[in-house]
């Protein structure tokens, strides 16, 4: 009797079965929630890494708060280039901190242009501006900004050609400009494009300009199938059409 009643203290294989069984099922109903939370905390974080960037481009462009503009400084008439604030972010070329070693990991300072829904690391180089290849791997980038604040179109006698875009303060006059998006680095890469500045064709049929092509254009909707993108304004939204919201002005650029 005693040798029986130990038998029955242990488990089946029918039961085992039927636990293994409930274990699955209880894993499969998990694992989409458990994701779809991931997702949701990695989509927050994109969007407060951009705002942060958004805050920092309005801090540079007021000049009565911000101290050196690193090569900007020399253009006078309060004026600046993206690219300056961009590599003030990055902390590279003029903006190097540190030892300058002929490769760093990206600064912590600088995760507001690194989205964390993407795995790729990156490296910066001294001395090398960041149209110069100063971020790599470049198939890594994740976040660009808007092309048409670096590089505008320019109409010399009936041929567009690109010419370096000037801003001031005023830029602060259009919130609703886009200012930094995530990107597909090896997009870019593929197109024969920086990956570090992007920007779609026009979307105005009465106007032309050299982004016509969609060469410069490769955003990436790896959030739930949307992106995010920040403005000048300092706000950050999320869509799946990026080109097709009304009033976003994708098309701005600033006059000569």
């Amino acid at each position: 009797m005693r040798r029986r009643s130990v038998l029955r203290s242990g488990f089946t294989l029918l039961e085992l079965l039927i636990a293994l069984a409930v274990i699955s099922v209880l894993i499969a109903i998990l694992l989409p929630a458990l994701s779809a939370t991931r997702n949701t905390s990695r989509d927050i974080e994109c969007r407060t890494r951009l705002r942060s960037v958004c805050e920092g481009f309005i801090f540079f462009a007021d000049a009565s708060g911000v101290g050196s503009r690193g090569d900007s400084d020399r253009l006078g008439d309060n004026q600046f280039l993206l690219e300056d604030y961009q590599e003030s972010v990055y902390g590279i070329a003029e903006f190097w901190q540190g030892p300058a070693r002929d490769r760093a990991p990206l600064a912590a300072n600088a995760k507001g242009l690194l989205c964390p829904s993407s795995a790729g690391r990156l490296e910066r180089r001294p001395r090398t501006p960041c149209s110069g290849g100063a971020i790599e791997p470049q198939r890594n980038v994740s976040v660009a900004f808007n092309r048409r604040l670096h590089v505008r179109t320019r109409d010399v006698n009936g041929t567009l050609v690109p010419a370096t875009t000037r801003l001031t303060s005023q830029i602060l006059h259009y919130p609703e400009v886009p200012l930094a998006l995530d990107v597909d680095g090896a997009q870019a890469v593929g197109n024969g494009a920086q990956p570090y500045y992007t920007a779609p064709p026009i979307l105005n049929d009465k106007l032309t300009d050299i982004y016509e092509s969609g060469a410069f254009w490769f955003p990436s909707n790896r959030h739930r199938a949307r992106l995010n993108v920040a403005f000048v304004g300092g706000h950050v939204l999320s869509t799946a059409h990026p080109t097709g919201e009304p009033w976003w002005r994708w098309n701005y650029q600033p006059n000569p």
